[in-house]
């Protein structure tokens, strides 16, 4: 089987040791499951062409409705940043959305 390496500073080889960690992986499986991941999420993004879609212009309107979703959400954590583990969170049922609705 082909292999990568990567070479990596040391403050990126502690955060991959301790994100490895978190999901009970060693740090090569946890990457090829991130790369893995990525490519599933840019494959969902093409539009059959090949080519990447366009992304929408930021208009006045919805730069507003960014400002007041940030507001909404920065309110409703009282201010404070989110944490790794919700983003993480957030993230495994947008994955899970996006597969489910693959099938």
């Amino acid at each position: 089987m082909p292999t990568i390496q990567l070479f990596v500073d040391e403050p990126t080889r502690r955060r991959l040791e301790e994100s490895a960690s978190r999901h009970r992986q060693d740090v090569p499986s946890y990457c090829l499951s991130v790369l893995q991941h990525q490519l599933l999420e840019d494959s969902l993004s093409f539009n059959g062409s090949g080519e990447m879609p366009l992304p929408r212009p930021l208009d006045n309107d919805l730069l507003g409705q960014i400002r007041r979703s940030r507001q909404r959400m920065l309110a409703q954590s009282g201010g404070a940043h989110l944490s790794l583990e919700v983003l993480e969170l957030v993230r495994a049922e947008r994955d899970e959305e996006l597969l489910v609705s693959l099938y």
